[in-house]
Protein backbone atom coordinates (compact mmCIF):
# COMPACT_ATOMS: atom_id res chain seq x y z
CA UNK A 1 0.00 0.00 0.00
CA UNK A 2 1.64 3.25 -1.08
CA UNK A 3 1.40 6.74 0.35
CA UNK A 4 -1.33 7.89 -2.03
CA UNK A 5 -3.58 5.07 -0.90
CA UNK A 6 -2.84 5.78 2.74
CA UNK A 7 -3.96 9.36 2.16
CA UNK A 8 -7.29 8.10 0.83
CA UNK A 9 -7.83 5.96 3.90
CA UNK A 10 -6.66 8.64 6.30
CA UNK A 11 -9.12 11.22 4.98
CA UNK A 12 -12.08 9.43 6.47
CA UNK A 13 -10.46 7.38 9.26
CA UNK A 14 -8.51 10.09 11.03
CA UNK A 15 -11.50 11.10 13.11
CA UNK A 16 -12.05 7.50 14.11
CA UNK A 17 -8.47 7.12 15.28
CA UNK A 18 -8.69 10.27 17.37
CA UNK A 19 -12.01 9.21 18.88
CA UNK A 20 -11.14 5.61 19.66
CA UNK A 21 -7.60 6.07 20.92
CA UNK A 22 -4.83 3.52 21.07
CA UNK A 23 -7.00 0.98 22.87
CA UNK A 24 -9.68 0.79 20.19
CA UNK A 25 -10.75 -2.66 18.98
CA UNK A 26 -9.44 -4.27 15.82
CA UNK A 27 -10.38 -2.58 12.58
CA UNK A 28 -12.07 -3.87 9.43
CA UNK A 29 -10.54 -7.09 8.16
CA UNK A 30 -8.76 -7.88 11.43
CA UNK A 31 -9.91 -11.24 12.81
CA UNK A 32 -11.56 -10.98 16.19
CA UNK A 33 -10.50 -13.42 18.89
CA UNK A 34 -12.33 -16.71 18.52
CA UNK A 35 -15.29 -16.57 20.88
CA UNK A 36 -17.40 -19.22 22.56
CA UNK A 37 -20.84 -19.22 20.94
CA UNK A 38 -23.78 -18.61 23.23
CA UNK A 39 -25.33 -21.96 24.07
CA UNK A 40 -28.20 -22.96 21.81
CA UNK A 41 -30.11 -26.17 22.48
CA UNK A 42 -29.76 -28.10 19.23
CA UNK A 43 -32.64 -30.17 17.84
CA UNK A 44 -32.42 -33.94 18.26
CA UNK A 45 -33.16 -34.35 14.55
CA UNK A 46 -32.93 -31.69 11.85
CA UNK A 47 -36.20 -30.22 10.59
CA UNK A 48 -37.57 -31.42 7.25
CA UNK A 49 -37.47 -27.88 5.91
CA UNK A 50 -35.64 -24.73 6.93
CA UNK A 51 -37.15 -21.43 5.82
CA UNK A 52 -36.05 -18.97 8.51
CA UNK A 53 -32.70 -17.82 9.85
CA UNK A 54 -33.49 -18.86 13.47
CA UNK A 55 -34.17 -22.41 12.22
CA UNK A 56 -30.85 -22.31 10.39
CA UNK A 57 -29.10 -21.15 13.59
CA UNK A 58 -30.36 -24.18 15.47
CA UNK A 59 -29.40 -26.53 12.64
CA UNK A 60 -25.85 -25.18 12.56
CA UNK A 61 -25.63 -25.19 16.36
CA UNK A 62 -26.54 -28.88 16.36
CA UNK A 63 -23.81 -29.63 13.84
CA UNK A 64 -21.24 -27.67 15.84
CA UNK A 65 -22.18 -29.50 19.04
CA UNK A 66 -21.82 -32.82 17.19
CA UNK A 67 -18.39 -31.82 15.92
CA UNK A 68 -17.12 -30.85 19.37
CA UNK A 69 -18.45 -34.04 20.95
CA UNK A 70 -17.24 -36.46 18.26
CA UNK A 71 -14.04 -34.91 16.96
CA UNK A 72 -13.03 -33.45 13.63
CA UNK A 73 -12.53 -36.66 11.63
CA UNK A 74 -15.91 -38.17 12.46
CA UNK A 75 -17.68 -34.83 12.03
CA UNK A 76 -16.17 -34.13 8.61
CA UNK A 77 -17.19 -37.60 7.40
CA UNK A 78 -20.75 -36.99 8.60
CA UNK A 79 -20.95 -33.55 6.99
CA UNK A 80 -19.77 -34.92 3.64
CA UNK A 81 -22.51 -37.59 3.57
CA UNK A 82 -25.23 -36.38 1.14
CA UNK A 83 -27.69 -38.85 2.70
CA UNK A 84 -26.77 -38.11 6.30
CA UNK A 85 -28.43 -36.30 9.17
CA UNK A 86 -26.76 -33.00 8.33
CA UNK A 87 -28.58 -32.59 5.02
CA UNK A 88 -32.16 -31.39 5.02
CA UNK A 89 -33.75 -30.62 1.67
CA UNK A 90 -31.41 -28.33 -0.26
CA UNK A 91 -29.52 -27.28 2.86
CA UNK A 92 -26.42 -29.06 4.10
CA UNK A 93 -23.56 -28.38 6.48
CA UNK A 94 -20.26 -27.23 4.99
CA UNK A 95 -16.96 -26.99 6.89
CA UNK A 96 -13.94 -24.83 6.08
CA UNK A 97 -10.52 -24.57 7.71
CA UNK A 98 -9.38 -21.06 8.56
CA UNK A 99 -6.68 -21.30 5.90
CA UNK A 100 -9.48 -21.61 3.32
CA UNK A 101 -9.42 -25.37 2.71
CA UNK A 102 -12.90 -26.77 2.10
CA UNK A 103 -13.26 -29.74 4.45
CA UNK A 104 -16.86 -30.74 3.82
CA UNK A 105 -19.68 -29.97 1.41
CA UNK A 106 -22.27 -32.67 0.66
CA UNK A 107 -23.41 -30.93 -2.54
CA UNK A 108 -20.01 -30.07 -4.06
CA UNK A 109 -17.78 -33.07 -3.28
CA UNK A 110 -15.57 -32.34 -6.30
CA UNK A 111 -13.99 -29.31 -4.64
CA UNK A 112 -13.63 -30.74 -1.13
CA UNK A 113 -9.96 -30.59 -0.18
CA UNK A 114 -9.23 -27.55 -2.34
CA UNK A 115 -8.46 -24.07 -1.05
CA UNK A 116 -11.34 -21.67 -1.72
CA UNK A 117 -10.10 -18.76 0.39
CA UNK A 118 -10.18 -16.29 -2.51
CA UNK A 119 -13.64 -17.25 -3.77
CA UNK A 120 -15.83 -14.20 -4.45
CA UNK A 121 -19.50 -13.79 -5.19
CA UNK A 122 -20.99 -12.25 -8.34
CA UNK A 123 -20.33 -8.73 -6.98
CA UNK A 124 -16.71 -9.38 -6.09
CA UNK A 125 -17.35 -9.79 -2.36
CA UNK A 126 -14.78 -12.17 -0.77
CA UNK A 127 -17.33 -14.58 0.61
CA UNK A 128 -15.06 -17.23 2.19
CA UNK A 129 -12.94 -14.60 3.93
CA UNK A 130 -16.14 -12.99 5.22
CA UNK A 131 -17.48 -16.32 6.44
CA UNK A 132 -14.22 -16.95 8.30
CA UNK A 133 -14.12 -13.47 9.82
CA UNK A 134 -17.69 -13.91 11.07
CA UNK A 135 -17.03 -17.37 12.54
CA UNK A 136 -14.00 -16.13 14.49
CA UNK A 137 -16.42 -14.15 16.65
CA UNK A 138 -18.26 -17.36 17.53
CA UNK A 139 -21.50 -17.44 15.53
CA UNK A 140 -22.96 -15.11 12.94
CA UNK A 141 -24.65 -14.33 9.64
CA UNK A 142 -22.90 -13.58 6.36
CA UNK A 143 -24.58 -12.42 3.13
CA UNK A 144 -23.46 -13.01 -0.45
CA UNK A 145 -24.65 -14.31 -3.81
CA UNK A 146 -24.06 -17.90 -4.89
CA UNK A 147 -25.10 -20.21 -7.75
CA UNK A 148 -28.38 -21.92 -6.87
CA UNK A 149 -28.45 -25.45 -8.37
CA UNK A 150 -32.22 -25.45 -8.05
CA UNK A 151 -32.40 -22.51 -10.46
CA UNK A 152 -29.92 -23.53 -13.13
CA UNK A 153 -26.94 -22.32 -11.05
CA UNK A 154 -28.06 -18.71 -11.45
CA UNK A 155 -26.53 -16.43 -8.83
CA UNK A 156 -29.00 -15.68 -6.08
CA UNK A 157 -28.83 -13.84 -2.72
CA UNK A 158 -27.94 -16.20 0.09
CA UNK A 159 -27.32 -15.97 3.81
CA UNK A 160 -25.24 -18.43 5.78
CA UNK A 161 -25.06 -19.04 9.49
CA UNK A 162 -21.51 -19.95 10.50
CA UNK A 163 -20.04 -21.10 13.80
CA UNK A 164 -16.53 -21.70 15.04
CA UNK A 165 -15.84 -25.28 16.13
CA UNK A 166 -12.41 -25.37 17.78
CA UNK A 167 -10.39 -22.45 16.45
CA UNK A 168 -8.98 -24.43 13.52
CA UNK A 169 -12.12 -24.65 11.40
CA UNK A 170 -15.71 -23.49 11.23
CA UNK A 171 -18.92 -24.85 9.77
CA UNK A 172 -22.13 -23.40 8.45
CA UNK A 173 -25.15 -23.71 6.23
CA UNK A 174 -26.99 -21.30 3.97
CA UNK A 175 -30.39 -20.65 2.47
CA UNK A 176 -31.23 -18.83 -0.76
CA UNK A 177 -33.71 -15.99 -1.06
CA UNK A 178 -36.05 -18.30 -3.01
CA UNK A 179 -36.03 -20.86 -0.18
CA UNK A 180 -36.85 -18.68 2.81
CA UNK A 181 -36.58 -15.30 4.48
CA UNK A 182 -32.94 -14.24 4.42
CA UNK A 183 -33.28 -10.64 5.63
CA UNK A 184 -33.82 -9.50 9.20
CA UNK A 185 -37.52 -8.80 9.79
CA UNK A 186 -38.93 -5.29 10.17
CA UNK A 187 -42.21 -4.42 11.82
CA UNK A 188 -43.95 -1.16 11.04
CA UNK A 189 -47.00 0.24 12.80
CA UNK A 190 -48.40 1.94 9.74
CA UNK A 191 -51.38 3.27 11.66
CA UNK A 192 -49.23 5.26 14.08
CA UNK A 193 -47.51 8.60 13.70
CA UNK A 194 -43.98 7.87 12.53
CA UNK A 195 -41.09 9.38 14.51
CA UNK A 196 -39.08 12.16 12.89
CA UNK A 197 -35.35 12.69 12.53
CA UNK A 198 -35.04 14.88 15.63
CA UNK A 199 -36.89 12.26 17.67
CA UNK A 200 -34.55 9.56 16.34
CA UNK A 201 -31.42 11.49 17.33
CA UNK A 202 -32.79 12.39 20.76
CA UNK A 203 -33.80 8.77 21.37
CA UNK A 204 -30.34 7.39 20.54
CA UNK A 205 -28.64 10.07 22.62
CA UNK A 206 -30.88 9.20 25.57
CA UNK A 207 -29.87 5.55 25.26
CA UNK A 208 -26.18 6.47 25.17
CA UNK A 209 -26.58 8.69 28.23
CA UNK A 210 -28.41 5.91 30.07
CA UNK A 211 -25.67 3.40 29.22
CA UNK A 212 -22.91 5.72 30.38
CA UNK A 213 -24.75 6.50 33.63
CA UNK A 214 -25.87 2.95 34.49
CA UNK A 215 -23.22 0.70 32.99
CA UNK A 216 -23.25 -1.84 30.21
CA UNK A 217 -25.03 -4.69 32.00
CA UNK A 218 -27.99 -2.64 33.21
CA UNK A 219 -28.23 -0.81 29.88
CA UNK A 220 -28.32 -3.99 27.81
CA UNK A 221 -30.99 -5.43 30.09
CA UNK A 222 -33.06 -2.30 29.54
CA UNK A 223 -32.50 -2.28 25.77
CA UNK A 224 -33.44 -5.98 25.48
CA UNK A 225 -36.61 -5.64 27.58
CA UNK A 226 -39.55 -5.87 25.10
CA UNK A 227 -41.77 -4.00 27.57
CA UNK A 228 -39.16 -1.53 28.70
CA UNK A 229 -38.65 2.19 28.30
CA UNK A 230 -36.48 1.86 25.19
CA UNK A 231 -39.11 0.14 23.05
CA UNK A 232 -41.05 3.14 21.77
CA UNK A 233 -43.18 2.11 18.80
CA UNK A 234 -40.92 2.01 15.76
CA UNK A 235 -37.91 3.02 17.84
CA UNK A 236 -35.81 0.21 19.29
CA UNK A 237 -32.16 0.22 20.29
CA UNK A 238 -29.68 -2.16 18.75
CA UNK A 239 -26.28 -2.44 20.43
CA UNK A 240 -23.06 -4.02 19.15
CA UNK A 241 -19.47 -4.49 20.13
CA UNK A 242 -16.83 -3.31 17.68
CA UNK A 243 -16.42 -6.79 16.19
CA UNK A 244 -20.04 -6.64 15.06
CA UNK A 245 -21.58 -9.01 17.62
CA UNK A 246 -25.04 -7.92 18.67
CA UNK A 247 -25.63 -7.14 22.33
CA UNK A 248 -29.19 -5.83 22.19
CA UNK A 249 -31.79 -6.33 19.49
CA UNK A 250 -35.41 -5.61 18.60
CA UNK A 251 -38.14 -7.58 20.42
CA UNK A 252 -39.36 -9.13 17.15
CA UNK A 253 -35.93 -10.75 16.61
CA UNK A 254 -34.96 -11.96 20.11
CA UNK A 255 -32.67 -14.65 18.71
CA UNK A 256 -30.12 -12.02 17.64
CA UNK A 257 -29.06 -11.09 21.17
CA UNK A 258 -30.06 -14.43 22.70
CA UNK A 259 -27.73 -16.37 20.38
CA UNK A 260 -24.93 -13.78 20.34
CA UNK A 261 -25.10 -13.28 16.57
CA UNK A 262 -22.26 -11.50 14.76
CA UNK A 263 -23.51 -9.31 11.88
CA UNK A 264 -20.30 -7.69 10.63
CA UNK A 265 -20.79 -9.36 7.21
CA UNK A 266 -24.57 -9.11 7.05
CA UNK A 267 -25.66 -7.07 4.01
CA UNK A 268 -29.01 -5.58 3.18
CA UNK A 269 -30.79 -6.64 -0.06
CA UNK A 270 -28.55 -4.34 -2.13
CA UNK A 271 -25.25 -5.53 -0.69
CA UNK A 272 -24.74 -2.56 1.62
CA UNK A 273 -22.73 -3.68 4.66
CA UNK A 274 -25.03 -2.13 7.21
CA UNK A 275 -23.38 -3.11 10.49
CA UNK A 276 -19.76 -2.72 9.38
CA UNK A 277 -20.58 0.67 7.90
CA UNK A 278 -22.38 1.88 11.01
CA UNK A 279 -19.61 0.50 13.21
CA UNK A 280 -17.12 2.69 11.37
CA UNK A 281 -19.40 5.72 11.71
CA UNK A 282 -19.68 5.06 15.46
CA UNK A 283 -15.89 4.91 15.70
CA UNK A 284 -15.68 8.33 14.11
CA UNK A 285 -18.04 9.78 16.73
CA UNK A 286 -21.45 8.94 15.28
CA UNK A 287 -23.71 9.99 12.47
CA UNK A 288 -26.26 8.93 9.86
CA UNK A 289 -26.41 6.18 7.25
CA UNK A 290 -29.04 4.35 5.23
CA UNK A 291 -30.33 0.85 4.80
CA UNK A 292 -33.71 -0.51 3.69
CA UNK A 293 -36.67 -2.22 5.33
CA UNK A 294 -38.58 -4.83 3.36
CA UNK A 295 -42.34 -4.61 3.76
CA UNK A 296 -45.25 -6.25 1.97
CA UNK A 297 -47.43 -3.66 0.21
CA UNK A 298 -50.33 -4.48 -2.14
CA UNK A 299 -48.92 -7.95 -2.82
CA UNK A 300 -45.39 -6.72 -3.58
CA UNK A 301 -42.16 -6.54 -1.63
CA UNK A 302 -41.22 -2.88 -1.25
CA UNK A 303 -37.83 -1.85 0.08
CA UNK A 304 -38.41 1.33 2.05
CA UNK A 305 -35.45 3.67 2.58
CA UNK A 306 -34.44 3.63 6.24
CA UNK A 307 -32.39 6.32 8.01
CA UNK A 308 -30.19 5.07 10.85
CA UNK A 309 -28.43 7.12 13.49
CA UNK A 310 -25.39 5.74 15.32
CA UNK A 311 -23.38 6.81 18.38
CA UNK A 312 -20.60 5.18 20.42
CA UNK A 313 -21.10 4.41 24.10
CA UNK A 314 -17.37 3.95 24.70
CA UNK A 315 -14.50 2.27 22.88
CA UNK A 316 -15.98 -1.22 23.35
CA UNK A 317 -19.58 -0.87 22.14
CA UNK A 318 -22.03 1.33 20.24
CA UNK A 319 -25.74 1.69 19.55
CA UNK A 320 -28.06 2.72 16.76
CA UNK A 321 -31.71 3.02 15.87
CA UNK A 322 -33.56 3.84 12.67
CA UNK A 323 -36.72 5.17 11.12
CA UNK A 324 -38.25 5.02 7.68
CA UNK A 325 -37.20 8.16 5.78
CA UNK A 326 -40.18 10.41 6.69
CA UNK A 327 -41.48 11.18 3.21
CA UNK A 328 -41.55 7.44 2.39
CA UNK A 329 -43.28 6.18 5.55
CA UNK A 330 -46.68 6.44 3.84
CA UNK A 331 -45.72 3.58 1.53
CA UNK A 332 -46.36 1.21 4.40
CA UNK A 333 -50.08 2.06 4.15
CA UNK A 334 -50.13 1.27 0.44
CA UNK A 335 -49.78 4.85 -0.77
CA UNK A 336 -47.33 4.70 -3.68
CA UNK A 337 -48.48 7.89 -5.42
CA UNK A 338 -45.54 9.89 -6.71
CA UNK A 339 -42.95 7.44 -5.39
CA UNK A 340 -39.89 7.12 -7.69
CA UNK A 341 -39.38 3.50 -8.70
CA UNK A 342 -36.14 1.96 -9.95
CA UNK A 343 -35.63 1.50 -13.67
CA UNK A 344 -32.34 -0.38 -13.32
CA UNK A 345 -30.91 -3.29 -11.35
CA UNK A 346 -27.98 -3.70 -9.03
CA UNK A 347 -26.40 -5.98 -11.62
CA UNK A 348 -26.60 -3.25 -14.29
CA UNK A 349 -25.04 -0.78 -11.86
CA UNK A 350 -22.15 -3.12 -11.06
CA UNK A 351 -21.55 -4.01 -14.71
CA UNK A 352 -21.44 -0.39 -15.90
CA UNK A 353 -18.90 0.68 -13.28
CA UNK A 354 -16.66 -2.29 -13.98
CA UNK A 355 -16.87 -1.63 -17.72
CA UNK A 356 -15.84 1.98 -17.15
CA UNK A 357 -12.95 0.94 -14.89
CA UNK A 358 -11.78 -1.56 -17.52
CA UNK A 359 -11.97 1.22 -20.14
CA UNK A 360 -9.83 3.43 -17.89
CA UNK A 361 -7.19 0.73 -17.50
CA UNK A 362 -7.08 0.21 -21.25
CA UNK A 363 -7.30 3.84 -22.44
CA UNK A 364 -5.94 6.02 -19.67
CA UNK A 365 -7.37 8.73 -17.46
CA UNK A 366 -7.73 11.57 -19.99
CA UNK A 367 -9.69 9.53 -22.53
CA UNK A 368 -11.85 8.06 -19.79
CA UNK A 369 -12.79 11.42 -18.29
CA UNK A 370 -13.75 12.67 -21.74
CA UNK A 371 -15.94 9.61 -22.27
CA UNK A 372 -17.55 9.96 -18.84
CA UNK A 373 -18.33 13.64 -19.44
CA UNK A 374 -20.23 12.86 -22.66
CA UNK A 375 -23.99 12.78 -21.90
CA UNK A 376 -24.54 10.87 -25.15
CA UNK A 377 -21.59 8.56 -24.65
CA UNK A 378 -21.13 4.87 -23.99
CA UNK A 379 -21.36 5.24 -20.20
CA UNK A 380 -24.84 6.78 -20.16
CA UNK A 381 -28.04 4.75 -20.38
CA UNK A 382 -30.99 6.93 -19.41
CA UNK A 383 -30.48 7.86 -15.77
CA UNK A 384 -27.83 5.16 -15.33
CA UNK A 385 -24.46 6.84 -15.79
CA UNK A 386 -20.99 6.96 -14.26
CA UNK A 387 -19.00 9.82 -12.80
CA UNK A 388 -15.40 10.09 -11.60
CA UNK A 389 -13.78 11.56 -8.51
CA UNK A 390 -10.27 11.87 -7.21
CA UNK A 391 -9.26 9.93 -4.11
CA UNK A 392 -9.56 13.20 -2.20
CA UNK A 393 -13.16 13.74 -3.28
CA UNK A 394 -12.80 16.23 -6.14
CA UNK A 395 -15.34 15.65 -8.92
CA UNK A 396 -13.36 14.95 -12.11
CA UNK A 397 -16.11 14.11 -14.59
CA UNK A 398 -19.90 13.90 -14.67
CA UNK A 399 -22.16 13.98 -17.75
CA UNK A 400 -24.94 15.95 -16.00
CA UNK A 401 -23.52 17.76 -12.94
CA UNK A 402 -21.17 20.01 -14.88
CA UNK A 403 -21.31 22.88 -12.39
CA UNK A 404 -19.59 20.77 -9.73
CA UNK A 405 -16.68 19.44 -11.81
CA UNK A 406 -13.43 20.49 -10.18
CA UNK A 407 -15.05 21.06 -6.80
CA UNK A 408 -14.36 19.15 -3.59
CA UNK A 409 -17.23 16.79 -2.73
CA UNK A 410 -15.59 15.12 0.28
CA UNK A 411 -17.69 17.00 2.81
CA UNK A 412 -20.91 17.01 0.77
CA UNK A 413 -23.88 15.78 2.84
CA UNK A 414 -27.45 15.12 1.80
CA UNK A 415 -30.35 16.69 3.67
CA UNK A 416 -30.25 14.03 6.41
CA UNK A 417 -26.56 14.49 7.08
CA UNK A 418 -25.19 11.44 5.24
CA UNK A 419 -21.78 12.34 3.77
CA UNK A 420 -22.15 10.75 0.37
CA UNK A 421 -18.52 10.57 -0.77
CA UNK A 422 -17.16 9.55 2.62
CA UNK A 423 -19.68 6.75 3.04
CA UNK A 424 -18.90 5.55 -0.49
CA UNK A 425 -15.14 5.52 0.13
CA UNK A 426 -15.78 3.63 3.35
CA UNK A 427 -17.77 1.03 1.39
CA UNK A 428 -14.89 0.58 -1.08
CA UNK A 429 -12.40 0.14 1.75
CA UNK A 430 -14.69 -2.38 3.45
CA UNK A 431 -14.85 -4.54 0.34
CA UNK A 432 -18.39 -4.16 -1.03
CA UNK A 433 -18.39 -0.77 -2.79
CA UNK A 434 -22.15 -0.33 -2.29
CA UNK A 435 -23.61 2.57 -0.31
CA UNK A 436 -26.76 4.67 -0.15
CA UNK A 437 -27.67 8.35 -0.20
CA UNK A 438 -30.49 10.73 -0.98
CA UNK A 439 -29.53 12.57 -4.16
CA UNK A 440 -31.20 14.42 -7.05
CA UNK A 441 -31.61 12.59 -10.34
CA UNK A 442 -29.40 14.95 -12.32
CA UNK A 443 -29.93 12.99 -15.55
CA UNK A 444 -33.55 14.12 -15.62
CA UNK A 445 -32.88 17.59 -14.25
CA UNK A 446 -34.39 16.68 -10.90
CA UNK A 447 -33.70 18.76 -7.83
CA UNK A 448 -35.51 16.74 -5.15
CA UNK A 449 -33.33 14.26 -3.26
CA UNK A 450 -34.53 10.69 -3.76
CA UNK A 451 -33.12 7.29 -2.70
CA UNK A 452 -29.99 6.30 -4.59
CA UNK A 453 -28.00 3.06 -4.45
CA UNK A 454 -24.36 3.80 -5.30
CA UNK A 455 -21.52 1.56 -6.38
CA UNK A 456 -17.94 2.86 -6.46
CA UNK A 457 -14.70 1.21 -7.56
CA UNK A 458 -11.13 2.50 -7.57
CA UNK A 459 -9.30 2.77 -10.88
CA UNK A 460 -6.00 3.20 -9.03
CA UNK A 461 -4.83 4.89 -5.85
CA UNK A 462 -5.63 8.37 -7.17
CA UNK A 463 -9.21 8.15 -8.49
CA UNK A 464 -12.35 6.10 -8.67
CA UNK A 465 -15.52 5.70 -10.74
CA UNK A 466 -19.05 5.57 -9.38
CA UNK A 467 -22.60 5.05 -10.58
CA UNK A 468 -26.04 4.98 -8.98
CA UNK A 469 -29.60 3.80 -9.49
CA UNK A 470 -32.48 5.96 -8.35
CA UNK A 471 -35.77 5.19 -6.68
CA UNK A 472 -37.44 2.61 -4.47
CA UNK A 473 -37.21 -1.06 -5.41
CA UNK A 474 -40.49 -2.93 -5.77
CA UNK A 475 -40.52 -6.66 -6.48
Amino acid sequence: MNCRHLLLVALFLIAAVLAAGCSSPAGPGTPAPTGTPVSVTPPLTPPETITTIPELVRFVAGAAAFARENGREKAIAAFNDPEGRFVTGNIGIFAIAYDGTLLADPFEPGIVGTNIRDLTDSFGIPLVQNLAETARSGRGYASYTYPNPGRGNAYEPRISVVEDVDGSYFLGAGIFASEGEIYLPTRLNTGAVQPGVDELVAYVKSAVAYARANGREDALAAFNDPGGRFVQGELVIMAFDYYGTILAGPPHSPELAEYGINLINYHDPDGVDTIRGMRDIARAGGGFSYTVAKVRVNGNDVYLPKLDYTEPVDNTWWVFSGIIVPEYARIGTGDLAGIPVRDHTREELYELVNRAVAFAHANGKEATLAAVNDPDGQFVSGDLFVWAESSGGTLLADPFWKSEIGRDQFGYADRYGVKVTQVGIQAMENGTGFSRAMFPNTATGGTAEIPKLIYMKAVDDTWWIGCGIYGVEIR
